[in-house]
């Protein structure tokens, strides 16, 4: 398996402030980035702007931040802390849940997200794709297979007796990291489909059918 590509491959803050002033700083830049985002877009985020709406100077600014990509950073890393907590609520209402509806349950809280860290930034989005992962972050998984043997596996092992397939392991990967793979290219070459329920219910039968794969005679 290849390495997992962790939050630590974002581009970091120089230094993170560990005063009340320099966090205040850090704070309105923060703030200011996305209120360019959201009034304006991706295309008028400069650091000249956030400076002016920010008020902090741009030596400052340069100061704890390298480039705009790493303020952007922070922005995603505020929003997948608080969608981790999201995450773990979620998992814990799926007990008792038919495997077809947790599944649904699952997949649509993924593409929830992932549409909302592309709105945030689109090209950002793309192009930090691998790092911006919400099931893995902030956690202790050092490659994509431990990711899955956490995760995945256990939730496929959970419905045994609503699957039949004799490869737990790869329907595993593949639902982990396969679907995941699918939404990328959609965020890639349809992104209008995203919140389309035909790609959620398309999603959903493709999970499907990796755990109750169709026998051919």
């Amino acid at each position: 398996m290849a390495p997992n590509i962790s939050q630590a491959q974002l581009p970091a803050l120089r230094k993170r402030p560990s005063q009340s002033r320099s966090r205040a700083l850090v704070d309105a830049v923060e703030q200011a980035c996305l209120q360019i985002l959201d009034a304006k877009g991706e295309a008028s985020l400069t650091v000249a702007l956030i400076s002016e709406l920010s008020g902090v100077a741009v030596g400052s600014i340069y100061q704890y931040f390298p480039s705009k990509d790493a303020i952007v950073a922070l922005l995603y890393e505020r929003v997948l802390d608080e969608e981790t907590q999201t995450l773990l609520r979620m998992r814990e209402q799926l007990t008792g849940k038919p495997l077809r509806l947790a599944l649904r349950d699952i997949l649509a809280n993924i593409i929830r997200v992932e549409t909302r860290l592309f709105k945030l930034n689109k090209a950002f989005h793309l192009r930090y794709h691998s790092a911006l992962h919400l099931g893995k972050w902030r956690g202790p998984y050092q490659t994509t297979g431990e990711f899955i043997e956490a995760t995945w596996l256990p939730l496929v092992r959970l419905y045994e007796h609503e699957i039949n397939t004799e490869h737990p392991a790869l329907a595993a990967y593949l639902l982990g990291q396969g679907l995941r793979s699918v939404i990328r290219s959609v965020l890639d070459d349809m992104p209008a489909q995203m919140e389309s329920a035909a790609f959620l219910d398309s999603l959903v039968g493709m999970a499907m059918g990796c755990l109750q794969p169709a026998t051919f005679d």
